[in-house]
């Protein structure tokens, strides 16, 4: 019987986590990125610079992206907590982060292979 409640338990967890992953909104995840800084050290469009790591593409699996904006304070990078920065706005950043392209290869680009 435990055993049931337990596979229950963990496949609303999955059914949940899905969910929110389709539900969330690129557009209004690159507002939340600006409106809350994230740009500031990570650059508009998450390719990171001095002061941030590169953020996108590809970026970390949402429930990491999460679990580091919650617990930062060990970095110079400042918490959110879920009152400065929902578990909603946190999926829609991502969301956001993971429309961004992977820039052209640099031997694609012509100016920077003529001798």
């Amino acid at each position: 019987m435990k055993t049931i409640f337990t596979l229950a338990f963990s496949a609303s967890l999955v059914a949940l986590t899905q969910s929110s992953a389709l539900a969330a909104d690129a557009t209004r995840g690159k507002q939340v990125y600006n409106k809350v800084g994230c740009y500031q050290c990570h650059g508009y469009e998450g390719q990171g610079a001095n002061t941030g790591p590169r953020l996108a593409p590809e970026p970390m699996a949402v429930e990491g992206l999460s679990a580091f904006l919650r617990n930062a304070a060990s970095t110079t990078m400042p918490p959110y907590s879920e009152k400065v920065l929902s578990d909603a706005d946190v999926a829609d950043i991502h969301a956001y982060l993971s429309t961004i392209k992977k820039p052209p290869a640099g031997k694609s680009i012509p100016l920077l292979n003529n001798p």
